[in-house]
């Protein structure tokens, strides 16, 4: 996906880009998240002065694993999108130093890279089947959710164990 800076901006007219990328080679070797279908993505470029800002929206269907419970989930993720470029000559400095502006001396910019990273950045770290996940029991893997089970939860401090067993001897 090439945007034509030269082009956008001679016209000074905002362009609008839509389309969508596939992701299946991204995350060929992530088992924690599965695209179910390409990323959509629905982005304006605007020219203004030395600038290009690149502003929208991204949604993708993924496939991910509950971070508590291990339950596969299937969610729209929708990230916003904005990246400004600075339009720079082939002799001109690319760096100043307080500019956040991505530097340009090309014709043409792929913004491919800079949509795919901003999703994959966007993606949920640990992703929940719903806020009040239970999770599994630590003890005999239960799903907390579906069912209850009869493992003791409680943790005695090791250290303690013996002063619990002194109790236990006083008492009879």
């Amino acid at each position: 996906m090439l945007l034509k800076v030269q082009e956008l901006v001679a016209r000074q007219q905002p362009v609008d880009l839509q389309g969508a990328l596939d992701l299946t080679e991204l995350f060929r070797d992530n088992p924690e998240y599965r695209p179910l279908a390409p990323m959509q993505y629905d982005v304006k470029a605007k020219a203004a002065d030395d600038r290009i800002v690149v502003s929208g929206q991204l949604s993708c269907d993924v496939g991910m694993r509950c971070s508590r419970c291990l339950e596969t989930i299937e969610e729209t993720i929708r990230v916003p999108f904005e990246e400004t470029f600075r339009v720079v000559g082939e002799d001109a400095e690319a760096d100043e130093e307080d500019d956040e502006a991505v530097p340009v001396k090309e014709e043409r910019i792929d913004l491919a890279p800079y949509l795919l990273e901003e999703f994959v950045v966007q993606l949920p770290y640990a992703p929940l089947c719903k806020e009040d996940c239970q999770g599994l029991c630590p003890e005999c893997g239960t799903n907390l959710n579906e069912q209850s089970c009869g493992c003791q939860t409680e943790k005695i401090d090791p250290r303690m164990a013996a002063l619990q067993d002194w109790f236990k001897s006083q008492k009879d």
